[in-house]
C-alpha cells in the first residue's frame, strides 16, 4: 500500500470515528420518553414499604462491568506485539542503510514521516511505544466513558494499530 493508501486508510479511519462519536452524542441526547409512571392518575392512592433488606448494597450490573479483563488484556497483548514486530523489523531498513549505504531496503517506505527515512532503533521502538500507549488509552477511556449504547466500539483503537502495525510489518519481511 502506498502512502497515499495509508493516508486515506487513516482518514477513513478518523472520519468513522467521529462520526459515530457524533451519532452517540446525538441519541444521548434525545428526548426522554415518558415513563409508565405518568400514566397513573393523580386520585390514585401510593402505597410504599421499606423492608430491611433494602439496604443490602446491589450487585454491579453490565453498566458498572470492570474495564480491564481478561478480553482487554489480550487484545493490548495483541496490539502491542504486531507493533512491536512492526517497529523491529522497521530497525532494519536504518541497520541496512548505515551498514550498506543507499540501496535496496535503506528507505521507510510506508511511514517516512513517522519514522524517517532511515529510521533509528530509538526512533522505531518509540513510535511503537507511543501507538501501543495511545491505543491502550483510548480503549481504556472508551470503556469506561462511552454510554452503554456505543461502547461496543472500545475494541477499535487495537484493531486499527493491530491492522496498520501487521501490514507494515508484512511490507518490510517482503521488501527486506
Amino acid at each position: 500500500m502506498s502512502n497515499e493508501g495509508v493516508g486515506s486508510a487513516s482518514w477513513f479511519g478518523t472520519s468513522l470515528i467521529l462520526l459515530c462519536s457524533a451519532m452517540a452524542i446525538a441519541e444521548e441526547n434525545r428526548a426522554i420518553p415518558n415513563a409508565p409512571s405518568s400514566q397513573i392518575r393523580a386520585n390514585t392512592s401510593l402505597q410504599v414499604s421499606v423492608a430491611p433488606d433494602s439496604f443490602v448494597t446491589e450487585r454491579r450490573g453490565s453498566e458498572h462491568a470492570r474495564v480491564i479483563d481478561r478480553q482487554f488484556l489480550i487484545l493490548s497483548a495483541i496490539s502491542t506485539a504486531a507493533i512491536f514486530a512492526d517497529s523491529y523489523t522497521t530497525t532494519w531498513i536504518g541497520n541496512n542503510y548505515r551498514a550498506r549505504g543507499p540501496g535496496p531496503c535503506t528507505v521507510e517506505g510506508g511511514e517516512p514521516q513517522l519514522y524517517g527515512l532511515h529510521p533509528r532503533v530509538a526512533r522505531s521502538y518509540g513510535v511503537g511505544a507511543l501507538m501501543s500507549g495511545g491505543a491502550i488509552a483510548i480503549s481504556f477511556a472508551s470503556r469506561k466513558y462511552l454510554p452503554s449504547r456505543v461502547r461496543w466500539m472500545w475494541p477499535g483503537p487495537f484493531l486499527y494499530e493491530t491492522g496498520i502495525s501487521v501490514h507494515g510489518f508484512g511490507t518490510n519481511l517482503a521488501r527486506c
